[in-house]
């Protein structure tokens, strides 16, 4: 079972990245894409879900792009995934056994319910302001470093 979508994960890591840059710098999805080792056509589609929820916006031409619309410790890691691939996962039946719930529960249940809050919640406090500051510069410049 994944808790987010290959798609969620190049926005994050992109979303990582961009955090890095100076304020309003463009960077292309092609540039972003190269350490992602992702297609860039996909990458942009992915991107572009990011804008109607006001993480990213892009801008057309020579120097074109995306950048973050808000500062990093404005966007939180929920944001991205519910942009990205929604909630359901959070209101799904660990086993994905259609109506389970609390009249007729699977084994994990129990369990499942309350661990699942835990990760929206953390996921919903956790700014990438705070995931910059856990990344070693090293880790960054090895995994997400594009120029």
């Amino acid at each position: 079972m994944k808790l987010i979508s290959q798609g969620a994960q190049y926005a994050i890591s992109a979303i990582i990245a961009l955090s890095k840059q100076p304020k309003g710098q463009t960077v292309s999805a092609a540039d972003l894409a190269k350490p992602l080792n992702c297609p860039a056509a996909y990458l942009s589609q992915v991107l572009s879900k990011l804008k109607p929820s006001g993480i990213l916006k892009s801008q057309r031409g020579l120097k074109g792009g995306v950048y973050l619309a808000k500062a990093p410790e404005e966007i939180f890691l929920m944001d991205v995934i519910e942009a990205i691939d929604g909630t359901e996962f959070f209101k799904k039946c660990f086993l994905g056994i259609e109506g389970c719930g609390h009249i007729e529960p699977c084994p994990f249940h129990e369990f499942w319910s309350a661990e699942r809050i835990k990760i929206q919640e953390w996921l919903s406090n956790t700014s990438f302001l705070e995931v910059e500051e856990s990344m070693s510069d090293a880790w960054f410049h090895l995994r997400l470093q594009y120029s």
